[in-house]
């Protein structure tokens, strides 16, 4: 008898420690191919690099919210999607871009974030530092309750 309700008091403390969205069921996440503008006016055509950058980028982020054992993935135009992200990239000048990022709950038909962010550099590594800011930054938003 000891021992039973041992592990009964141990299951409870278990249940009431866990992350309420342990025992949720996943979520499915829309995520849309971000837009790529280049408004710099810069003598160079770079917009072979930039498709191959934000490519990386979309590629990085969907894999950033499949890691989330919370989330599941779906093709955007799945009807019954929890949340849908969306976004556009701009290069305003030769070392300036900005990301504009939003959540929206479909569900309840409201955004949940809508956030403009700048970040520094045209290479690769910029480009992926600005991925990892803003994957934490949607990471953040569809764990609000």
């Amino acid at each position: 008898m000891r021992r039973t309700l041992s592990l009964l008091c141990f299951l409870v403390l278990l249940v009431a420690g866990l992350d309420s969205r342990a025992v949720a069921a996943e979520s499915t996440v829309a995520l849309e191919d971000f837009s790529y503008t280049d408004t710099s006016a810069e003598p160079v055509d770079q917009s072979a690099a930039h498709q191959l950058r934000l490519q990386a980028f979309m590629v990085a982020l969907r894999r950033d919210i499949a890691a989330d054992p919370h989330y599941r993935l779906a093709p955007s135009l799945q009807e019954g999607a929890a949340f849908k992200v969306i976004g556009g990239i701009q290069k305003t000048s030769t070392l300036v871009q900005w990301a504009k990022v939003a959540v929206i709950d479909v569900g309840a038909r409201k955004v949940v974030m809508d956030r403009l962010y700048t970040f520094r550099g045209d290479n690769d590594e910029s480009w992926e530092r600005a991925e990892m800011f803003v994957s934490r930054e949607i990471m953040a938003a569809l764990a609000q309750p």
